[in-house]
């Protein structure tokens, strides 16, 4: 990771893995999605610890579990208190870094286990300095699976339905024209797992994936 003083840290908001992945229960057991969601999140931790250009990075969690997992890869665990959804939580996060006089903050989220840190680090070399916005647009061009801010609290974030394009609105009400490379240079951030037909895809993952692993201890082909 850097060392540069101010630096990007990476957030990563998690959702208790009591109720993860509720859009895949048709096709999976509560045990199983909590499982995916774990094994996920760890693939996403690995890749940040990875990532040269990070000054640090942090999961904003009100889950014990996740808070834990974060602190083992070497991160941060900000507690999420209240619990009162997305959005707000990755505001919550801003404001801790802002306070702190961080660079930067680039959200990630915990379902996008094939990313890479080369990846990170492409998205962050290519951000450039002073106050910007880079977004990442998910496989299906309505979600976002990156928003990269500098400073951390420079705007309101608005993850849900069409985030990308609300993102992407609220930059440019602030000002900012911002950097939204083809999610195709980003393969592993572009896609996140909201889909059964999704978790199968997850089995090409490299074999030290820890979403691989338990894929195939689950037999999912």
């Amino acid at each position: 990771m850097s060392t540069a003083r101010g630096g990007v840290w990476a957030v990563v908001p998690v959702k208790e893995f009591a109720f993860a992945k509720q859009r895949l229960a048709g096709e999976f057991t509560p045990s199983f999605r909590h499982r995916l969601a774990q094994a996920m999140l760890c693939d996403v931790l690995a890749a940040l610890r990875g990532a040269r250009q990070l000054a640090g990075f942090a999961v904003i969690t009100a889950d014990p579990e996740a808070g834990r997992l974060a602190q083992d890869f070497g991160g941060r665990w900000l507690v999420e208190t209240p619990v009162r959804g997305l959005n707000a939580a990755v505001s919550a996060a801003a404001a801790v870094l802002g306070a702190e006089g961080r660079g930067g903050m680039l959200v990630l989220p915990g379902d996008i286990p094939a990313v890479t840190s080369a990846e990170v680090d492409a998205l962050i070399a290519g951000h450039g300095a002073g106050r910007a916005v880079s977004l990442v647009a998910a496989h299906d061009g309505q979600g976002t699976n990156a928003v990269l801010v500098s400073p951390p609290g420079m705007m309101t974030f608005a993850f849900g339905p069409m985030s990308f394009s609300r993102h992407r609105a609220g930059a440019q009400a602030l000002g900012f024209v911002p950097r939204c490379p083809d999610p195709a240079r980003f393969p592993g951030l572009a896609l996140d797992v909201d889909t059964a037909e999704q978790v199968r895809r997850l089995a090409g993952l490299l074999p030290c994936s820890r979403t691989r692993r338990l894929l195939a201890a689950e037999g999912c082909p």
